[in-house]
């Protein structure tokens, strides 16, 4: 499996704390199976600074022992979209995921739909492609989730959280998940991963629930197929 959806590097946002709980973060997705991890700091206006240069020193110290464990590493960037996304991108703000076309955007729960469809077209005619992250939290997307059918024709990739669909972050985002797991409107399951014990990485129990309930393929996709479009060179 490859995540392209996690919060393990150190000291940098609301995710591990020390060294020993990023590389116990790697150690406990290695064990369900996973190959390979897009670290995604969060970028929030007013709450999250995302400290380049701290995140880039603190990454090229845990890839080399992350990678001597069986994982390999890249680096990326959860953006709270704003006005300002594409200039941050351009500049180099703010990072892409594992140095692709690929950008890894989050919205309030409660952002209007046209907003979400806006700011996934303007990304997409800039020549990036926005993974729109964990969708089932946001309110127009539980209310009407063939909205992500659009937003898939309007250039977005669509990603779930393995919580979600487990039912580990309440019922309503666990239908929602399911349904557009149903119609195969979903393409990326990832982690969202923030700690050892506390918003643990739950990958490998969601991969098997989906071969069972759904398919083997469309699984497949979810975990491998999909995500290793983003990292160009990962070779499993």
């Amino acid at each position: 499996m490859i995540d392209i959806h996690n919060h393990l590097l150190y000291g940098v946002d609301d995710g591990a704390d020390s060294m020993e709980e990023s590389l116990a973060m790697v150690q406990q997705a290695k064990e369900q199976g996973v190959r390979a991890i897009v670290l995604t700091p969060h970028y929030r206006h007013g709450m999250f600074a995302y400290p380049k240069d701290k995140i880039i020193t603190r990454y090229r110290k845990l890839k080399p022992q992350a990678e001597a464990m069986g994982v390999t590493l890249y680096l990326g960037c959860e953006y709270h979209v704003n006005s300002r996304i594409v200039e941050a991108l351009q500049t180099g703000r703010c990072l892409t995921l594992a140095e692709s076309d690929y950008v890894l955007t989050e919205y309030e729960f409660g952002t209007e739909y046209s907003y979400i469809y806006e700011q996934t077209k303007k990304l997409a005619s800039c020549g990036y492609i926005p993974v729109i992250a964990h969708v089932e939290r946001y309110e127009c997307i539980l209310r009407h989730p063939e909205h992500c059918l659009e937003l898939s024709h309007a250039g977005a990739v669509i990603q779930i959280n393995a919580d979600s669909v487990l039912g580990m972050d309440g019922k309503a985002g666990e239908k929602c998940c399911r349904k557009l797991l149903k119609h195969q409107w979903a393409d990326i399951v990832a982690s969202d991963a923030h700690g050892t014990e506390n918003r643990a990485s739950h990958l490998g129990k969601c991969m098997n629930y989906i071969q069972k309930k759904y398919s083997s393929d469309y699984a497949e996709l979810l975990f491998s197929g999909n995500p290793a479009k983003i990292i160009k060179d990962f070779r499993g």
